[in-house]
């Protein structure tokens, strides 16, 4: 009795082990959070072309307040118009991300700051990516500020 109540007990936690081991091995395939640190680095230093190599040459960007760019030119354009307007360093968070054949997804927040170390913006983001020719790319990601518009005007 002793045996079978220690083989029983065993079997448990072997059971808890696998169990708990399976979120890592369902880890994102699609390595949205590899991606966006690279994203963060090269944005912070200035590399704007490289950061505009991660999307997929027909992505797209959604940014807030304003119209939507298409193609790796425009991304790139608008990623230096950031830049021209002050917006100096990004810090981005990925707080999920998951992926299922050829189509990765995933989610976080950013934090915008300025040359002088100011906030300027924070907020929440998700994207789309798919696997094309064994790479990984993003094909359209959106970002939305957690912060009032100017003058008090609210969408609510």
């Amino acid at each position: 009795m002793h045996i079978k109540r220690i083989l029983c007990c065993g079997l448990i936690l072997m059971l808890g082990t696998l169990l708990a081991a399976l979120p890592a091995a369902a880890a994102d395939k699609s390595d949205v959070a590899g991606r966006a640190a690279t994203w963060e680095k090269e944005y912070n230093a200035g590399n704007f072309e490289a950061v505009a190599a991660l999307y997929a040459p027909d992505g797209c960007r959604m940014p807030p307040n304003q119209e939507a760019v298409h193609g790796r030119d425009a991304i790139l354009a608008q990623l230096k118009a950031g830049r021209d307007r002050g917006l100096a360093k990004v810090q981005i968070t990925v707080t999920s991300a998951g992926s299922s054949g050829n189509v990765g997804y995933g989610e976080g927040t950013y934090v915008v700051t300025g040359a002088d170390g100011s906030h300027l913006d924070h907020g929440k983001w998700m994207l789309v990516s798919e696997k094309m020719n064994g790479k990984w790319q993003t094909q359209c990601d959106i970002f939305n500020s957690d912060m009032p518009l100017p003058g008090g005007n609210s969408m609510k």
